[in-house]
């Protein structure tokens, strides 16, 4: 069952520094609540009406942190095509109007401002004019989080709150004890429209990479030679080990954009010559903790502590 009901929050100074707030500030995102005024004594309609604001003027004042996905951002003063599940949120769920304003993401850094129009596209789409278009740098360092594919649909778990964590990639990767392929990553659709799901939950500008990575001690080599630093997840205590907090914390000590990765392993954990084989290949042993973690809570735990 999804961990929907987590209560973690980033502190602003995190994820916000450099994807956002966008736009000059927080107003965006934390518009001024209208605050409600003290009703006139019964009797007085004079005192009655002039408090009131004409419902129009009430709905141009809100403004609306509502964010929505669209393939691609035109250039400013153009409209684009919302599609009719997002439009169904927009009106339904969230009880906006035409004039409201929502921000419009590409998931590859492009942001917008949008307002809603009173105008459908032919195929029944929400159509919102464009303005204030921007592009925000990515997060870094790059985080990237590389994990056995778990069983059943709890891989969509791991997609979900590892996104909302900060996550820039997530790599399928095979292990000796994996127990679902890694092709599963196949059905992409699915898997991107939670990953999109999740960045509007989170306001991320740039939704994270999805991909398959193969073999696990190949991948691992593989991201050595571009330059990151890799760390495996392990629970045998008979390892030298450090945390994984600590791990990071040196790490930006000494370079603070460098890519880190974290290699999650199988239900049945890495078996001990892949262990050798990564720390032969300069990964270091790490540990999330003194609990045992499923890989989806695995995977999240890492991908908190590498963003805290």
């Amino acid at each position: 069952m999804p961990l929907q009901g987590i209560g973690y929050r980033f502190d602003p100074g995190t994820l916000h520094s450099q994807e956002g707030p966008p736009f000059g500030g927080p107003s965006l995102f934390h518009p001024p609540q209208a605050t409600r005024r003290r009703q006139p004594a019964a009797g007085n309609p004079s005192q009655a009406t002039q408090g009131r604001q004409p419902r129009a003027l009430k709905r141009r004042l809100r403004m609306s942190s509502l964010w929505l996905h669209v393939p691609e951002i035109p250039p400013t003063g153009s409209s684009v095509a919302v599609s009719r599940d997002e439009a169904r949120h927009a009106f339904g769920a969230r009880r906006l109007g035409v004039g409201d304003s929502v921000m419009l993401f590409d998931g590859r850094g492009a942001l917008s401002l949008g307002t809603l129009l009173d105008e459908r596209a032919r195929d029944g789409s929400l159509l919102v004019e464009v303005s204030e278009r921007r592009e925000a740098p990515p997060v870094l360092p790059e985080v990237t989080i590389a994990f056995a594919v778990p069983k059943g649909d709890r891989l969509s778990t791991l997609l979900d709150l590892t996104t909302q964590a900060g996550a820039s990639r997530l790599v399928a990767i095979e292990c000796a004890r994996s127990v679902v392929d890694a092709d599963k990553l196949d059905r992409g659709e699915r898997w991107q429209r939670i990953i999109a799901e999740s960045a509007k939950v989170a306001k991320r500008a740039w939704m994270p990479e999805l991909a398959t990575g193969g073999e696990l001690i190949a991948f691992a080599r593989a991201e050595r030679a571009r330059g990151a630093a890799v760390a495996v997840a392990h629970t045998d205590e008979s390892m030298p080990r450090t945390t994984l907090a600590a791990w990071s914390a040196a790490l930006a000590g000494s370079d603070a954009t460098r890519p880190r990765t974290v290699l999650i392993g199988p239900e049945g954990g890495f078996e001990p010559r892949e262990i050798t084989e990564l720390v032969a290949n300069s990964v270091a042993c790490v540990s999330l903790g003194p609990c045992v973690m499923r890989v989806e809570m695995a995977a999240i735990a890492a991908a908190v502590l590498l963003r805290s």
